[in-house]
């Protein structure tokens, strides 16, 4: 007796039936594959970059270039980051910053901070009489990434600071050069101090002296001055006075042994080699008590 035969349309939806589950069970093991095989995407912090420079602030930037090893395309949702002057902290935060890195491609993030010098002094005093200062950077960067969620990728780096200190300047003589009944010809002679460890030139500089309440002098001077690093500099200011319209009283003073009250106020423009660094711009008000030197 004869077993029932197979019909050759049961054959072929058979073999069709196998061939779409071996080929969902290959579909299957390569995804499963691919998600086992996930990596993180590498970070690299690059050197920082000095975009900016005043007395009053340094801006700084951090740029970490971003590497996606994997297939797919991987999301930064956000970041967050310590900064440390003279290892101890100083800044902190989060940040929310959406950037996707294509299946094997690169990309930047680029973190800017400011930091202001008055914060930096009144928080570490012994920084007042430093050129710089170490720093460290640590920086977390969160992905999206499948089967492992959120991830978080923690990168460092260390390196050096400058600090900036405001430029002094002072009156340091009044000198008698001739002397008649009608005129005074004087020459004041201020000092300019550069605590910093760069140079400096003055390109322009106004003032205004005062002595004993009155006013003696007061101009625009356009001198071009050098003022080198942790040193001073000396700009000489010729003064004439008309004694016929000031009176017999500042001839007096000229002529006498007392000791004058002076007020020397104004202000000045200082440009410096760093190419980040605009021009400073400086006032002064400083008061006291000279002789004039004959």
């Amino acid at each position: 007796m004869k077993g029932p035969t197979m019909k050759l349309d049961e054959l072929k939806q058979i073999f069709k039936a196998g061939s779409l589950v071996t080929m969902l069970l290959f579909i299957q093991c390569a995804a499963l594959q691919e998600f086992t095989s996930i990596q993180k995407p590498t970070l690299n912090l690059e050197d920082v970059q000095l975009t900016g420079l005043s007395l009053e602030k340094i801006n700084l930037v951090f740029a970490v270039a971003i590497e996606n090893p994997n297939s797919f395309a991987a999301t930064l949702s956000g970041f967050d980051y310590d900064f440390k002057l003279a290892n101890a902290p100083f800044l902190n935060g989060k940040q929310d910053k959406k950037l996707t890195i294509a299946g094997g491609g690169k990309s930047t993030l680029e973190v800017p901070l400011s930091l202001k010098f008055s914060d930096i002094y009144q928080t570490y005093q012994s920084l007042k009489n430093q050129d710089s200062t170490d720093y460290q950077i640590s920086l977390g960067l969160v992905f999206d990434l499948p089967v492992l969620g959120k991830t978080r990728i923690p990168v460092s780096k260390s390196g050096n600071l400058p600090l900036v200190k405001i430029p002094k300047i002072k009156l340091g003589s009044l000198k008698l050069k001739n002397l008649s009944l009608t005129r005074a010809d004087l020459d004041l002679i201020l000092e300019l101090e550069n605590p910093n460890p760069f140079s400096l030139a003055l390109d322009k500089l106004n003032y205004e002296l005062k002595i004993n309440n009155s006013t003696w002098a007061s101009g625009l001077t356009q001198q071009k001055l050098q003022i080198q690093n942790k040193e001073k500099s000396e700009i000489l200011l010729p003064l004439s006075l008309n004694l016929f319209e000031m009176g017999r009283t500042v001839y007096g003073l000229i002529t006498g042994d007392r000791s004058l009250n002076y007020q020397l106020g104004g202000g000045m423009v200082l440009d410096s080699p760093i190419s980040v660094m605009a021009p400073l711009q400086l006032t002064f008000d400083e008061s006291g008590k000279l002789n004039i030197i004959k």
